[in-house]
């Protein structure tokens, strides 16, 4: 078996925080499934809470339960689709991601707080999320963040600089404009997340490719 196709086996670490756009990581979740890729679901308190919120998605009950809540929210199959999904609580410090002896793709934190790219830049690894990104930059494997926040102040600047010059991709989700499928909400989440995919090296047809003037 090749490389790539024992790459594509891997399974992707996606994290929630509290930041706004909770919408982003759990479509996420949904493209990668159904593109055959094991998920790695890391969910805070704060991210349950705005989930409930912006798109009335409620967990409860064990965590097999839940990732049941989460694939029927996204409308995939439970059966065909349970055993790609795991879920961990953000206190859970000794799951799997903790460990860079635990092989992935990468790492994406959709949608990422301010306060988790301040960990992630300061290596402050006290949860799951930030160590599981710690174990990612140490192990050379790829980060993605889209943080939420608007305007940036200096020290998001500053954070988000210094995780940049260490190979973190930041993917905010910013407005794009120049093709009629991207004025739209759906639109715009597409993008944002086809940008994603894209540097995870997973194919998709979230947005038609610029094919020049």
């Amino acid at each position: 078996m090749s490389t790539l196709e024992t790459n594509r086996n891997l399974p992707v670490v996606v994290a929630l925080t509290g930041a706004s756009g909770s919408i982003l990581g759990l479509q996420l979740v949904g493209h990668l499934l159904q593109a055959g890729c094991p998920v790695e679901l890391i969910l805070t308190d704060k991210a349950q809470l705005v989930m409930h919120s912006e798109v009335g998605l409620q967990l409860h009950g064990t965590a097999e339960e839940k990732v049941q809540q989460v694939l029927t929210f996204l409308k995939l199959e439970v059966a065909l689709f349970n055993p790609l999904l795991t879920l961990h609580s953000n206190k859970a410090i000794g799951a799997k991601p903790a460990s860079g002896t635990f092989r992935t793709r990468g790492m994406v934190v959709a949608p990422c707080s301010m306060g988790t790219v301040a960990k992630i830049a300061h290596g402050l690894a006290d949860n799951l999320t930030c160590r599981a990104a710690d174990v990612t930059l140490k192990e050379g494997r790829k980060l993605i963040l889209m943080p939420r926040e608007t305007p940036f102040n200096a020290l998001h600047l500053e954070n988000m600089l210094k995780l940049s010059r260490l190979g973190v991709a930041m993917v905010p989700p910013m407005l794009a404009f120049y093709q009629p499928e991207f004025l739209s909400f759906e639109g715009q989440v597409a993008y944002s997340l086809g940008k994603v995919l894209d540097l995870l090296d997973l194919p998709h047809t979230l947005y038609t490719r610029w094919q020049g003037l």
